[in-house]
């Protein structure tokens, strides 16, 4: 992740700021869990003095979100994107945060083995989206003092966080209806009136997991903050 100067990115969900351009972009993104290309998708990464920004350029041809939301918890029905932040390969601790194409977030903490806690907030972390022909944008902000109060801190050049890139992706059936699909983990126990969205799930890296599962220690890499 490269340094830049302060000041030059409005957060807005369009990352066409020219600092943008300098940023190493992300395209290796698959479905580890299907024999099938997964649809493109790009990330970004930059930080400054004070922030990490990041953004996600999502190719979807059917996006599935909801109108409103009951909680953020909703958010397992829709399509969004997912990064996952934590300090070393022992995963005793992480964060994580999935964003959909309307910019609201649904973030909690965890360890491994799986203990969710959905009641937590990732402090002052921002995020806005924005559609275009065929796809959606997200672009977040995050301080560099919230990574410190959730003990990812401090942040230096040459710094290494464990990091998972993902993206949940929803869609519906032919008709235009959301289709069956049988019950799993990655419902959380939730309904929805109607039909559940078929799900399918894209990783930037290969977990090699029987089953969909980005919480496994191999679905991490490294995210750097070069000087």
């Amino acid at each position: 992740m490269r340094r830049f100067p302060s000041g030059v990115i409005e957060l807005d969900g369009q990352a066409n700021e020219p600092a943008w351009s300098q940023a190493a972009v992300e395209k290796h993104f698959i479905f580890p869990w299907q024999r099938a290309t997964a649809a493109e998708t790009e990330f970004r990464a930059l930080w400054d003095s004070a922030n990490v920004f990041f953004s996600f350029r999502v190719y979807d041809s059917d996006i599935v979100v909801l109108n409103e939301l009951r909680d953020k918890m909703d958010a397992v029905f829709e399509d969004r994107v997912e990064v996952y932040l934590g300090r070393d390969e022992g995963m005793k601790e992480y964060f994580c945060f999935e964003i959909d194409a309307r910019g609201r977030v649904l973030d909690y903490r965890t360890e491994i083995p799986k203990q969710f806690d959905f009641k937590w907030r990732f402090p002052e972390l921002e995020a806005r989206a924005s559609l275009f022909p065929g796809g959606y944008e997200v672009e977040g902000r995050i301080p560099l003092t919230s990574l410190e109060k959730i003990g990812l801190g401090p942040i230096t050049g040459g710094r290494k966080l464990r990091c998972g890139l993902h993206r949940a992706e929803s869609s519906h059936d032919r008709s235009g209806r959301l289709a069956d699909q049988r019950e799993t983990g990655h419902w959380l126990g939730r309904k929805i009136e109607g039909l559940m969205p078929i799900k399918a799930w894209i990783s930037w890296v290969d977990p090699e997991t029987s089953e969909p599962d980005f919480h496994a220690p191999a679905a991490f890499g490294w995210m750097e903050f070069q000087p």
